[in-house]
């Protein structure tokens, strides 16, 4: 007796790509909510986020609150949060305020290690 074999269900699996940010050259408190929002849709869906921060001139405050407040969420829930680039002028922003630190950016430019936190 031959014993059939019978097809199996399979599921493609596709890794999740990280939702991309880009922060615009002046990004200023005008820009808060839409961000907010579009980093909580994120952050709900379990989804990593790679910041774009290259093209950064001008950075309000509140745009650096909401940045610190994703890149601790992404820590606490074990989210890989990145920077894709960091311009001067948002590093040395971060380090006037004291956020360089939490969002890993080195007061002289650019990102700290290998630009990222990702959870173990």
């Amino acid at each position: 007796m031959s014993k059939k074999k019978l097809p199996r269900k399979t599921k493609a699996i596709r890794a999740k790509r990280p939702a991309r940010i880009e922060l615009e050259a002046r990004t200023t408190i005008v820009q808060a909510a839409d961000l907010h929002r579009t980093l909580l849709a994120r952050v709900a869906q379990g989804e990593g986020v790679v910041v774009d921060g290259t093209r950064v001139e001008e950075i309000d405050t509140a745009i650096l609150q909401l940045l610190a407040s994703l890149w601790r969420t992404c820590l606490t829930r074990g989210i890989a949060c990145t920077w894709h680039g960091a311009s001067d002028a948002l590093c040395r922003t971060a380090s006037l305020v004291g956020l360089a630190g939490v969002l890993q950016l080195l007061p002289d430019g650019g990102p700290v290690g290998d630009r990222s936190h990702a959870a173990a």
